[in-house]
């Protein structure tokens, strides 16, 4: 493919990328983030804070199909991201070669196999090209590019990649994809009052992500962020404080006490989007 062929490249990207939406139990629209198809038996990759209090969850793919997501099967608190699967019915494909008739059981979105991505173990390379496809603010399959900015060791969490890709409240999970079309990272921070400071959790989280037994969303319902993200205190050495995102649920979680001065300064937030998208 060619260096900078990126219609070519978000051709081959869209259709493995999902809107995932969520409700309470309530049954009311919770709130709405992003994911990407991993494997071709339907899971899907996005970020755990997505989930947040939900009671029940759907994914719309890219022709406009939804389904139901059946069970998390894999989850990484420290990490924010989650493996989950989505109800797609199996069919019976007939093939048919020198008089022989084979029969196989396969997954079928819009009677094609599942589109899935490929995730990249290696960290990507400072000044890489990247792009990433999501659903900010319910607008679907949107489509925006930059480059890897920095790569970040934080102390007690890892590498966090920084990109300047634009990113906005509903691309969490969104993949960030180099022009191989290999997952990198998952888009989950944007750093606020500053110019393209966004951030994602590498694709080396991702293939450590192994499916293990499997839960429903009653069973294992995702509980406040503030837990699953404990590691990320050591963003604060880096300068990236972590004074406060936004959720589904909460604007300010972890500083409700902090005064209107110190709200106003630069924060580290979550992108999934505000409450009540139907």
């Amino acid at each position: 493919m060619a260096q900078y062929d990126i219609p070519a490249l978000v051709k081959k990207i869209q259709p493995a990328v999902v809107m995932i939406i969520t409700y309470n139990e309530d049954g009311k629209g919770l709130g709405q983030g992003s994911g990407f198809f991993i494997s071709g038996n339907g899971d899907i990759i996005t970020n755990r804070h997505v989930f947040e209090g939900a009671n029940r969850a759907e994914v719309k793919t890219s022709d406009g199909k939804i389904y139901t997501v059946k069970n998390i099967v894999a989850e990484d608190k420290d990490g924010d991201l989650l493996r989950i699967s989505i109800d797609i019915p199996v069919q019976v494909e007939e093939n048919h070669a020198k008089g022989i008739f084979l029969f196989s059981l396969k997954r079928l979105i819009h009677g094609r196999s599942v589109r899935y991505l490929n995730v990249s173990a290696s960290i990507p390379e400072v000044g890489e090209k990247v792009v990433v496809i999501g659903n900010p603010f319910g607008l679907e399959q949107t489509v925006s590019d930059g480059i890897v900015s920095a790569v970040r060791d934080i102390p007690g969490f890892g590498n966090i990649i920084q990109i300047t890709a634009p990113l906005s409240s509903g691309s969490s999970g969104s993949p960030v994809v180099n022009l191989k079309g290999e997952v990198i990272g998952v888009a989950t921070f944007i750093f606020t009052k500053g110019q393209n400071l966004n951030f994602a959790i590498p694709g080396e989280r991702v293939t450590k992500l192994a499916p293990g037994e499997a839960k429903t969303l009653a069973e294992q319902k995702v509980v406040t962020t503030e837990e699953s993200l404990a590691s990320a205190e050591g963003l604060y050495s880096k300068g990236l404080a972590l004074s406060g995102w936004k959720t589904t649920r909460r604007r300010y979680p972890t500083s409700r006490r902090r005064s209107r001065k110190t709200r106003a300064t630069p924060r580290l937030i979550f992108i999934s989007d505000i409450a009540g998208v139907n």
